[in-house]
């Protein structure tokens, strides 16, 4: 006869387990995500030294052209990730469908070569397009095969396939920089980077084709079309500052700002990608349950925040000495997009948290009216804003997001009961740590003599940074960091 207590013990364990898990999911797939940011921005600071914003704008352009295919295809990824009733002919079809968006967009991409050479007035552009067209072959081959791994939890996996690829391009790109293949090294890096993990991917998990037909598909097209709409949304708005800068301010002021963004957006982009890669699976399961929601919700928000932003507000204090020591002065016009990107890196980062936690309360309708809204307002944003350079295109981010961010944060907190004052609670570890470490770091600035190399100077900067923001952490908030202590440590051994 089982009891009560036995019961309870039982399910007490299954529940530790359970976070145990999703701990290690994280930790494998930031593991891998982090680690090979740090080499990618190693090679990509080498690589600016040895290039010009003229360059990274003709690549940035080229890039702009082909980022579609992945939200595309990614659409048809999410319904194998969630519809997991899918029969192996359906996930057939759904692989060909992918590769003939792939091969469709490919084609569509050489035919309008030209024609966006002279929309930009860059004439390389077609040759670049022409390559980096090769990159919708190799997305689209991959799309099924990662969305079967992800489904099936094979995070450790997909870590390695993300490390490897991306070594590929560091190694290629910086290779290529310094034996003078000037623009070409940044091409020759994301297509080698595309080579690579779409050819791990296909060796880690295979997946058959079948010919695509209209009813099997139904459902998992009917899942996919609010994702499809929002995606193409969100790359839409999210890719009209670049439009507006090629087109208004040239290619080296689209080269400077382009950096800016990259640079700004490193920890929100990897954070938003690893929240996308483990929790979908988990906040669908919680579905019925607002607590547990809740719960995941102000945890990962708590964890982001901790992460984001130091790395924010500490780059938008030392923007210009780090610019000035790591790139050289011929970035200068990078510093003030650079620190206005910043000012809103870590609302952004917790923004891209809820768009799962929507999707599992099968709310992608308000999520696509959300972004098609956007898709809108941002484009007219940034042309007004391009008459004032660069800086303009970025402030006009900081003055918008709220209008998309605002009504994303009502739902979410609507849909699953949660308070405002509860999920800012979450954040104040983050943000009075941050407060602490920027007040320090603009004391050391003021109090460092500017007779010193300036490399030594940024370095105690960082450190001095370091020190402020671990310590108020441990200090001030030590019960935070020992719940999330006991959530990441392994479960202790049950005695029999």
């Amino acid at each position: 006869m089982v009891t009560r207590s036995a019961v309870t013990s039982q399910t007490s364990e299954e529940h530790r387990t359970t976070l145990h898990n999703i701990a290690k999911a994280f930790a494998w797939s930031g593991g891998g995500m982090w680690s090979t940011q740090l080499f990618t921005w190693v090679a990509t600071f080498t690589v600016a030294r040895l290039l010009t914003p003229d360059d990274f704008g003709l690549v940035a352009v080229a890039y702009l052209c082909i980022g579609i295919i992945a939200e595309i295809c990614g659409s048809l990824g999410w319904a194998v990730v969630n519809l997991q009733e899918l029969s192996e002919s359906q996930i057939g079809q759904i692989n060909s469908l992918a590769m003939i968006l792939g091969v469709a967009g490919s084609l569509l991409l050489l035919v309008s070569a030209h024609f966006i050479g002279a929309f930009f007035r860059m004439p390389h552009i077609p040759t670049i397009l022409f390559w980096t067209s090769l990159i919708f072959l190799l997305t689209a081959v991959k799309t099924i095969p990662a969305a079967l791994l992800q489904r099936d939890c094979e995070f450790k996996t997909l870590a390695g396939i993300e490390a490897l690829s991306y070594f590929a391009y560091a190694i290629c790109t910086v290779l290529l920089a310094f034996l003078g293949a000037g623009y070409w090294s940044l091409v020759a890096g994301l297509v080698s980077m595309s080579a690579v993990s779409a050819l791990l991917t296909l060796r880690a998990r295979w997946h058959c084709f079948r010919w695509p037909t209209r009813n099997p598909l139904n459902t998992p097209l009917r899942f996919s079309t609010h994702m499809l709409i929002s995606s193409v949304a969100w790359y839409t708005y999210s890719n009209s500052d670049f439009l507006a800068a090629g087109r208004m301010l040239g290619q080296a002021a689209l080269g400077a700002y382009t950096f800016a963004w990259n640079l700004a957006s490193a920890p929100v982009e990897k954070t938003a990608k690893l929240v996308l890669r483990v929790m979908p699976s988990f906040f669908a399961a919680a579905h019925r349950e607002p607590a547990a929601l809740r719960a995941y919700l102000l945890t990962v928000a708590e964890v982001v925040s901790v992460i984001v932003v130091p790395l924010s507000v500490g780059l938008a204090i030392v923007a210009d000495q780090f610019l000035l020591v790591v790139l050289g002065e011929k970035w200068g016009p990078t510093v003030n997009p650079l620190r206005i990107l910043l000012a809103y890196a870590t609302v952004r980062a917790l923004t891209n948290i809820l768009g799962p936690l929507l999707n599992a309360k099968q709310q992608t309708a308000f999520t696509m009216r959300t972004n098609v809204a956007a898709a809108i307002y941002f484009p007219i944003g940034f042309l007004i804003g391009a008459r004032w350079g660069t800086s303009g295109i970025a402030t006009t981010w900081v003055l918008l997001y709220p209008l998309l961010a605002v009504p994303l944060f009502r739902r979410a907190f609507y849909e699953i009961e949660l308070h405002w004052v509860d999920f800012l609670r979450a954040l104040w570890p983050a943000c009075s740590s941050g407060f602490l470490m920027a007040v320090s770091l603009l004391v050391a600035r003021r109090v460092l003599p500017e007779t010193w190399p300036k490399l030594g100077n940024l370095v105690i900067e960082v450190v001095i940074a370091a020190v402020v923001y671990s310590c108020s952490l441990l200090i001030l908030h030590s019960h935070n960091v020992r719940r999330l202590y006991h959530i990441v440590r392994p479960p202790a051994p049950q005695c029999t």
